[in-house]
């Protein structure tokens, strides 16, 4: 969870007033790369204090004021924003400027969330968000489609495992055809966030993108859905699970850790769960589930665009 309870603190009245009290054209346009340079800044800042040797509570009272500072400005840039059923004060992304840290890689913008944190959305400004995407893209294995900006990259599983995971990675299973209005560009998707191979497990996630009016919001919620397992699918998944079974069972014979046969059998496992999520992406429209899953993606959909 990204530090829900520490950001908590910086929500303030003056901070939604502030967000309330300028129009977005207003900020539009040098807003946007006076943001960027005042993030770069503080950054750079806060690495060269703790290249110094700055003790830990200088570091994090430091953070937590440029944090601030920048929750400020992006409250400016994304303008006066309310969805419903999303009550909580919304807390700013990413988590930490500290350089080394895993929410230090989380994109710039507010979080909104529900009160069980089930329902999450994510708002940036779509100039600061197409920036932050530009260097995940430089990451050593990124997938290509991260380069090609955030049409291309919102339908990938890493899109929303940087954007939105809590603390697992995003499988997408299958696409869920939702209607854009006009002037918006829209995806959704059921999958599953997991902390390890996915397997056979079903999908119980819906994540959608919306990119409209300059700002991006990307959310996901529980599918709500009930998601029986797929017969088919099942046994393609089994073939690889004994195929892996088999080569640890060699492996463990042959007591070396460095048997290339426990790499091929994680090999194995991981190959299996992408052809498991292939045939469930094949199958899932004919399923009873599949109507139900689109209506919940656009009921999402519609959270998000605002009241």
């Amino acid at each position: 969870m990204i530090r829900f309870a520490r950001r908590l603190a910086l929500q303030t009245a003056g901070v939604v007033l502030l967000a309330a009290s300028v129009p977005l054209a207003a900020v539009a346009g040098q807003a946007d790369d006076d943001y960027i340079a005042a993030r770069d800044k503080a950054v750079a800042a806060l690495a060269a204090a703790e290249k110094a040797g700055a003790n830990p509570d200088d570091l994090y009272k430091r953070d937590e004021a440029a944090l601030a500072t920048l929750q400020k400005r992006m409250a400016a840039l994304l303008g006066p924003l309310t969805f419903k059923g999303l009550n909580a004060p919304p807390t700013f992304s990413p988590g930490t400027l500290l350089d080394g840290q895993i929410e230090s890689g989380e994109p710039d913008g507010l979080r909104f969330s529900d009160a069980d944190f089930t329902t999450r959305l994510l708002v940036s400004p779509e100039p600061v968000f197409a920036a932050w995407l530009a260097a995940r893209a430089k990451e050593e294995n990124a997938p290509p489609e991260l380069a090609g900006g955030i049409k291309a990259a919102m339908a990938t599983d890493l899109f929303y495992t940087y954007a939105i995971s809590s603390d697992a990675a995003f499988a997408i299973y299958t696409q869920l055809p939702v209607a854009a209005t006009e002037g918006e560009t829209t995806y959704a998707a059921l999958g599953l966030f997991s902390q390890d191979v996915a397997a056979n497990q079903v999908p119980d996630s819906i994540v959608i993108t919306r990119i409209a009016n300059g700002r991006v919001i990307i959310g996901t919620s529980e599918a709500k859905v009930a998601i029986k397992s797929i017969p088919a699918c099942d046994q393609v998944w089994k073939t690889y699970a004994a195929k892996a079974k088999t080569l640890r069972a060699a492996a463990q014979k042959s007591k070396k850790d460095d048997d290339p046969r426990w790499d091929d059998a994680s090999r194995a496992e991981d190959e299996g769960s992408a052809a498991y999520r292939t045939c469930f992406a094949k199958e899932a429209k004919n399923q009873p589930f599949f109507t139900a899953a689109v209506a919940r993606a656009e009921a999402l959909l519609q959270t998000a665009r605002g009241n």
